[in-house]
């Protein structure tokens, strides 16, 4: 507990240097599975309000968008296998905890460090292989927390979440084909169809719907109908998942949505799953 405790103090501290070493000794700390297994969430929570406050006392763009990429990193380079979940848990019960102290001159960099810890989670599911027990675990932390509908989390988070869920799945299915993709010449309809293939073939790799049913458990539970229509329309309904095959055409169907009062929790108003 003492290690944890300095680690904190000299991650939060005012001095850059202090940080920048502090989190470097972190890195290392991390990376063992002997040292890092044997922490308890309430450890992890401790070092995340540390890496927090580096967040909060980094100034200017380009240094936010470092140490953001920094950050995630530790989801899909450092942190062991069988950490991975606890830490994306302790990650989530800190910003959930201080999001109400975000002011708007900070939100950005919060909602950057956010992305990033999302898109090193998908990196390092992949890695995997996208091992069915470590997603259902996976997903089982983000449905207790962010995305648990309860009245303590901030609305901003879940629906942070749902603008750039399907977004940042994809940019890590595809990275590898990137380059292809920039390189593709307007009319050349034999090489758009071969990158399809491979993108189809990505999909089909990839347990799509089974990262989503957070989101499909939350169109349900939340109490703001505001947010089970987000989910399904930003998440559920999203058009990519339409060209690559994962949803039928008609899987954004409403059924009686707007038939029911608003207030009544108990109604029909219901995602009916997926096509």
């Amino acid at each position: 507990m003492s290690q944890t405790s300095t680690f904190v103090k000299k991650l939060a501290a005012n001095d850059r240097p202090t940080r920048e070493a502090a989190f470097e000794a972190l890195k290392k700390f991390l990376s063992s599975k002997q040292q890092t297994q044997k922490m308890s969430l309430l450890e992890m929570e401790k070092l995340w309000k540390g890496l927090y406050y580096s967040m909060w006392f980094c100034d200017r763009p380009r240094p936010q968008e470092r140490l953001a990429e920094k950050l995630g990193q530790l989801f899909s380079s450092v942190v062991p296998v069988g950490a991975f979940c606890s830490f994306v848990e302790a990650f989530w019960v800190v910003m959930i905890k201080e999001w109400p102290n975000v002011d708007q001159w900070r939100v950005d960099k919060y909602y950057l460090l956010i992305r990033r810890v999302v898109r090193h989670c998908f990196i390092n599911l992949q890695k995997k292989e996208w091992d069915e027990e470590l997603v259902a675990n996976y997903n089982k932390a983000l449905t207790k927390l962010p995305l648990s509908g309860d009245k303590s989390v901030s609305m901003a988070l879940p629906y942070h979440l749902c603008d750039i869920y399907v977004e940042e799945l994809e940019h890590i299915m595809f990275k590898d084909l990137k380059e292809e993709e920039d390189d593709l010449e307007e009319g050349d309809t034999e090489a758009y169809q071969e990158l399809f293939a491979k993108k189809l073939a990505i999909v089909g790799e990839t347990p799509i719907l089974k990262l989503l049913e957070p989101f499909e458990q939350l169109s349900t539970s939340a109490l703001l109908k505001t947010l089970r229509e987000k989910c399904k329309e930003e998440v559920l309904t999203d058009s990519r998942l339409k060209d690559w095959g994962v949803i039928g055409s008609d899987s954004d169907d409403e059924d009686d949505e707007e038939k029911k009062d608003g207030e009544d929790e108990d109604s029909d108003d219901e995602w009916n799953g997926f096509a």
